[in-house]
This record gives C-alpha cells, sequence and structure tokens, in this order.
C-alpha cells in the first residue's frame, strides 16, 4: 500500500491557475468518490467555518435521506379521498378487492396488504401498512354506508 499526501492548499492552487474562483476556500469535503471544494467571494460567510476547526476546513457528513414512497405503479386508482387526518390520499384496486371480504381479521388485512406492496417491490414499515389499511377501510365504510354508486373517481374531494 502506497500513501500520497497532497496538501490541501496545493489542490487549491492548482484549481486557481485552471478556473476563475471567488477568493475565499469556504470548504472541502469528500463526497462520496469526490473531493470538492467550496468556494466564496464573501469572507465573513465563512468565518464560521474556519473557526469550527483548527484546519480552517470544516467536513461534515451528508446524510443520505431514503425515500420513503411506495411503488404503485400498476394500480388501478378507484378513488381519490381526503381521510380522517386530512391527508389527500389514493385507492388502490388492489387493496380493494382483498379488504372487501368482510370475515378477515385485523391479523389477516395487515398480511393482505404487506403481501400486495411486497408484490409491488416494496418493504413496506408498520407505518406504511397501517396507512395503506387504514384507508381503504375507511374508504370502503364510507362507500358501503348508504352509497350504492359504482365505486370510481367521482368520489374526489
Amino acid at each position: 500500500m502506497t500513501a500520497v499526501r497532497i496538501p490541501i492548499a496545493e489542490i487549491e492552487e492548482m484549481l486557481r491557475t485552471k478556473h476563475l474562483l471567488p477568493p475565499v476556500l469556504a470548504d472541502v469535503r469528500i463526497d462520496g468518490e469526490s473531493l470538492v471544494f467550496y468556494f466564496s467571494g464573501d469572507p465573513e460567510s465563512v468565518e464560521a467555518v474556519s473557526t469550527a476547526s483548527s484546519t480552517g476546513i470544516h467536513r461534515r457528513r451528508r446524510l443520505r435521506r431514503k425515500r420513503n414512497r411506495m411503488k404503485t405503479r400498476g394500480w388501478e386508482i378507484v378513488a381519490r379521498i381526503v381521510n380522517s387526518k386530512g391527508q389527500q390520499c389514493s385507492i388502490y384496486k388492489p387493496f380493494v378487492d382483498a379488504l372487501r371480504e368482510p370475515n378477515l381479521s385485523v391479523e389477516n388485512q395487515k398480511a393482505v396488504v404487506e403481501r400486495i406492496l411486497r408484490s409491488n417491490g416494496n418493504k413496506p414499515s408498520t407505518e406504511s401498512i397501517q396507512y395503506f389499511l387504514g384507508n381503504t377501510l375507511e374508504y370502503l365504510k364510507k362507500n358501503s354506508s348508504g352509497n350504492a354508486q359504482s365505486p370510481g373517481l367521482d368520489n374526489v374531494r
């Protein structure tokens, strides 16, 4: 194994000779496979960063946030409703068809919703399962109480 150490000031000087850059080096970070240099034209905006570490360079890890949206590609939307929590929700046909059976226990309902979500390549959390289950049951309850209409997009609020 061989280690090569190059001072950041040397790399900064090389960048300045090749590019027209603002006067102040604000920050240097490693982002994936890249070394990223941040330059600023305002020395006061960099003051907090330069006092934060002894070298004048403050390194922060970037948080990678996981996208929590469920994949619903290919599922027909039966209705769009506003649920009891005030959220606008789409009600999907696979859930309506599966949960329409009245004799399912709560555990079976959760298992059915989880199986449907997993079948489309999702890894659902308990909150996601509860979200789809609750919204679908709420829709079915509203539809069965006095609404003999066919379940269509006319229930949009």
